[in-house]
């Protein structure tokens, strides 16, 4: 399995000879990333927000779509792959206008935890589903998503053998969001690989591996 980071929560998963792509931002309205003009298989979005995670318009069809928000109880298999997702919400406050959801997969004998824009610690019931993932692509620059405090709490119940975070600030987006040294220093306890590029072949020893942004 091969993991490329586009940008922003925007991941590309190459695994079972597909091309899934993650969560893609229209650009350049998500800041200064560049569009996401490949092809794919399968986009999963988890949830709906055209300008930083669900734009469909700039990737090369044909693919088709999962939708977080959409995935029945038990999740749906779509080229061989099951999706499921767990309800959460962008914000603590937890109101309906704010939900979102957190998608996983497995393939290739490995558990895929896309945390999205979750915003809030998780209850036991549901981090059930997630714990033991193999890759958490995570949520790193803080509010609105996740607290960076709350950072800890979540990665040791999850207890992932890789993070490859996402979603925190670079000089290509003009969010008001934390850059990933505040989320690295969350967590001193952990192993960082700096890759010199935007993608990993999943494997090897625990540990955070930061990648440069594909676009």
């Amino acid at each position: 399995m091969k993991i490329t980071w586009y940008g922003h929560a925007a991941f590309l998963i190459e695994t079972q000879g597909l091309r899934i792509i993650l969560d893609p931002f229209k650009s350049p309205d998500s800041g200064g990333y560049e569009p996401i003009a490949e092809p794919a298989d399968i986009v999963a979005v988890t949830h709906e927000n055209d300008r930083y995670h669900s734009h469909l318009g700039q990737i090369v069809p044909p693919f088709e779509v999962v939708r977080g928000l959409e995935l029945p109880d038990g999740g749906a298999v779509v080229r061989g792959i099951r999706f499921e997702s767990l309800h959460v919400y962008e914000t603590p406050d937890k109101l309906p206008e704010d939900e979102v959801t957190i998608l996983h997969f497995r393939s290739e004998g490995l558990h895929v935890v896309h945390l999205g824009d979750l915003g809030h610690a998780l209850t036991e019931v549901e981090i059930a589903p997630l714990r033991g993932a193999d890759v958490l692509l995570a949520s790193a620059g803080g509010p609105p998503t996740i607290d960076l405090a709350e950072i800890p709490a979540l990665i040791e119940a999850i207890n992932p053998r890789f993070i490859a975070p996402g979603h925190y600030l670079t000089p290509r987006i003009n969010l008001k969001i934390k850059p990933v040294e505040s989320f690295l220093e969350v967590l001193p306890g952990w192993k960082v690989e700096r890759v010199a590029g935007s993608q990993f072949d999943v494997g090897g020893d625990r540990r955070i591996v930061v990648l440069e942004h594909a676009r």
